[in-house]
């Protein structure tokens, strides 16, 4: 009998306890649930799942080899001497250059300012 009055005195005290629900506008629309933020949100995702795909990762490290080499080859005298052999050098790296920036643009598109505290 004691413990049945203890149980019906504690229910009556927690419904005595207004809900959050009184307060909190049931239509109120969460910051990041706003349709714009949606739309960067999963353009955001997406420049994430591109640039840390694996495929990707290896592409851009063949490239940075390549890229790499080819300014090794570049301060020979057959391609200096040469304004064909140099402009198809310049060109090249012209090439390397807007695919390593379009991949830490969307490296930075995805990790925001944290790209710059990561250590590696």
């Amino acid at each position: 009998k004691d413990v049945k009055d203890i149980n019906n005195n504690h229910s009556r005290r927690r419904s005595s306890v207004p809900s959050i629900s009184n307060f909190v506008d049931p239509n109120a629309v969460s910051f990041m649930e706003r349709p714009e933020l949606r739309i960067l949100n999963r353009f955001r995702l997406i420049c994430g799942d591109i640039v840390n795909h694996p495929r990707v990762q290896l592409v851009i490290i063949v490239l940075i080899i390549v890229n790499a080499t080819m300014m090794g080859v570049a301060t020979f005298d057959f391609v200096t001497e040469n304004p064909s052999v140099d402009a198809v050098f310049e060109n090249c790296d012209k090439i390397f250059l807007s695919i390593f920036t379009i991949e830490l643009g969307m490296q930075f598109v995805f990790r925001g300012y944290t790209l710059f505290t990561d250590g590696w």
